[in-house]
């Protein structure tokens, strides 16, 4: 499931792509054919499926006939589980007024579907009768799945399919290098069918490339969750066009994106290059603070966003070493490369607060010879 936002923004639905780009002025000589209007059951739970449902919300008064939200159950949290977390998405939901299912702690096991999605005896799924998913995070099971039309099914993915299936795949793109142009991948967003049984295998119907570079996990997934959920509302605009058109995914660009612990924030500087620490760092430090480990305490760090010229103190010193440049006094660390290090700027220790690196210099390196440390 992707990270929670602080904040949550209402998206604005924008504008029809002109049919023929090459045209100053588009003119119709006909009238729009009308938009189908469909009952949406709507499942999400945190900031991504907030601005994805913002989408569709807007679009409301052409598209919806009527909408239901399905969230999570609220978590107690905090220390001795006194504080409760409430997903996201309900609270905007019931702030917009839009009915709103809070699912029990066994979530869809023996869930009971909304009574409109009862299908007619013996007939097939209602065509108007639509399930959307967005960072939901739980796999739909098929009991669910079978009171819709295969392709009524749909969720709204942070990857352009088939790369990056799972749990984590905007993190993951960001630390591989999909976001910088270094894979000779892009990121962007997926409009899918619900694959029976198994996360992200079914059928695309629409795709769209957007990644500025060099951005974080926190820049990053705003900008997917409003470019999905502008794509979504036009794959829902000619549904049927776009179901015509789907393809099923191939399996040569495909890999996993498996969810994020604590052991993938530590850096081994022997086998990561400085600007694979700072994609590290981008891709997980908003959950997960890089960390490392001097004798035998733990160290949390906050680096620089990009990597800097290895400064000559570090040119012979071998990778996990970090040291005080005294030209401009950043402290730096060698990285498995020669060519470039990173800037520490703040530092925790276990139990601690953060500190500034400088200050934490001072204190670690006291009664020490050299000018040096190394952390592995």
């Amino acid at each position: 499931m992707l990270a929670a936002r602080s904040s949550i923004k209402l998206c604005t639905r924008s504008r029809a792509p002109c049919p023929n780009p090459h045209k100053r002025r588009c003119l119709s000589t006909s009238p729009a054919p009308p938009t189908t209007r469909r009952r949406f059951l709507f499942f999400g739970a945190d900031a991504f499926s907030c601005d994805v449902f913002s989408s569709l919300h807007s679009a409301r008064a052409d598209l919806v006939d009527s909408l239901t939200v399905v969230v999570p159950p609220d978590q107690r949290t905090g220390r001795r589980l006194k504080e409760v977390h409430r997903p996201p998405l309900r609270l905007l939901a019931e702030e917009l007024g839009v009915n709103t299912i809070a699912l029990p702690s066994s979530l869809l096991k023996g869930w009971q579907a909304h009574p409109f999605l009862v299908a007619e005896s013996n007939g097939p799924p209602p065509a108007a009768n639509v399930l959307l998913t967005a960072s939901f995070g739980h796999l739909i099971p098929t009991s669910l799945l079978s009171l819709f039309l295969p392709l009524n099914a749909l969720n709204v993915h942070p990857s352009l399919l088939p790369r990056w299936r799972g749990a984590a795949p905007i993190q993951r793109g960001i630390i591989v290098g999909d976001a910088d142009g270094v894979t000779g991948e892009s990121m962007g967003v997926t409009v899918q069918e619900l694959s029976r049984g198994k996360f992200d295998r079914g059928r695309i119907l629409a795709q769209q490339p957007n990644v500025p570079p060099h951005a974080n996990f926190l820049a990053l997934e705003p900008i997917l969750a409003r470019a999905g959920g502008e794509l979504l509302v036009s794959v829902l605009r000619t549904l049927e066009a776009h179901q015509e058109r789907a393809q099923p995914q191939g399996e040569e660009r495909a890999c996993l994106a498996p969810k994020l612990d604590k052991g993938c924030a530590r850096v081994n500087w022997s086998q990561t290059s400085a600007a694979e620490v700072c994609r590290l760092q981008r891709g997980v430090g908003h959950q997960y603070p890089l960390w490392t480990a001097l004798a035998d305490a733990q160290l949390q760090l906050r680096l620089s966003h990009r990597p800097i010229p290895l400064p000559a103190v570090l040119a012979d010193s071998p990778p996990g070493t970090v040291a005080l440049e005294p030209t401009s006094k950043q402290l730096v660390l060698r990285c498995s490369d020669s060519v470039e290090g990173v800037a520490l700027t703040e530092v925790k220790k276990e139990g601690g607060k953060w500190v500034a690196a400088r200050d934490w210099w001072n204190g670690a390196s006291a009664g020490r010879k050299g000018a040096q440390l190394q952390v592995v």
